[in-house]
């Protein structure tokens, strides 16, 4: 099969191929990689990385919506931005949009292009991973968890998507560090990328006063813990006559998939 590109925030290449996945210890891998969906289309049809794919329906909304934010922000000649900016004391005043709304705005035309490009990046395996609903609530709660922590310990002002965008990266960490068994060697390495577009970013960050380093930490660590709460987590059941039966069992099963039965062992 051929191999599935998944870009990391910073742009890295890392590859998911069914060729690198090993064989697997678990006897339903074939059930979980049918629920995960074939990685690869061939034939005329829209693969499910391509812009406009369904399976990556939510990540494209999301882009088409922070580019068309940012033109209503030049419009309104900034007005928009003054409305929706993450401004601590306005927040503890009670405006608590603004715990959401700085996710959608952006400083320049080049801060909009980097953030969708790292969107267009790593959200749509994510997506097609988590499901389009699970998704939707991990880059809402890596928002808002991001301004929340800027709040608490950056008093700049501050717009982006950066730190939904890091949560979603951690949701993406949280299920390959989980199903590590069914991915083998493919999980290790697209941690590792994962763990070296954080360095990268990080050092990024720490020379760069512009950049709200708080938001990107506390983005992750709510995507992360929401991807670990929503799942999705697959377990292994086994029913009579030598059957399995795979199920998505995450701690928090209000998004779960629904089951798929594995052949007879």
């Amino acid at each position: 099969m051929q191999d599935r590109r998944l870009a990391a925030l910073t742009g890295t290449v890392v590859c998911l191929s069914a060729a690198s996945a090993v064989p697997l210890a678990s006897r339903n891998a074939a059930a979980v990689k049918r629920r995960l969906g074939s990685l690869v289309q061939t034939g005329s049809q829209r693969r499910p990385g391509d812009f406009g794919s369904r399976e990556r329906r939510v990540t494209d909304v999301l882009l088409v919506l922070n580019a068309v934010v940012y033109i209503a922000q030049l419009a309104s000649k900034q007005r928009l931005t003054a409305w929706g900016i993450k401004h601590n004391g306005m927040i503890r005043a009670g405006q608590w949009w603004r715990l959401l709304t700085p996710a959608l705005l952006h400083g320049s035309t080049v801060h909009l292009l980097m953030n969708n490009y790292s969107l267009n990046s790593i959200g749509p395996l994510t997506e097609r991973l988590s499901g389009h609903a699970r998704f939707a609530a991990v880059y809402a709660a890596s928002a808002i968890t991001a301004v929340v922590g800027s709040v608490i310990m950056n008093p700049q002002m501050a717009v982006g998507a950066s730190g939904a965008i890091f949560g979603v990266g951690g949701a993406m960490a949280v299920f390959f560090y989980r199903h590590r068994g069914y991915f083998g060697e493919s999980s290790d390495a697209i941690l590792r990328q994962l763990g070296q577009a954080l360095a990268i970013n990080t050092v990024i960050g720490l020379t760069t006063p512009q950049v709200d380093q708080w938001a990107h930490f506390s983005g992750l660590l709510g995507g992360a813990a929401v991807a670990w709460a929503l799942g999705p987590r697959y377990v292994q059941v086994e029913q009579v006559k030598g059957n399995l039966l795979t199920l998505d069992r995450p701690p928090v099963p209000l998004l779960a998939w629904p089951s798929a039965r594995d052949g007879r062992r």
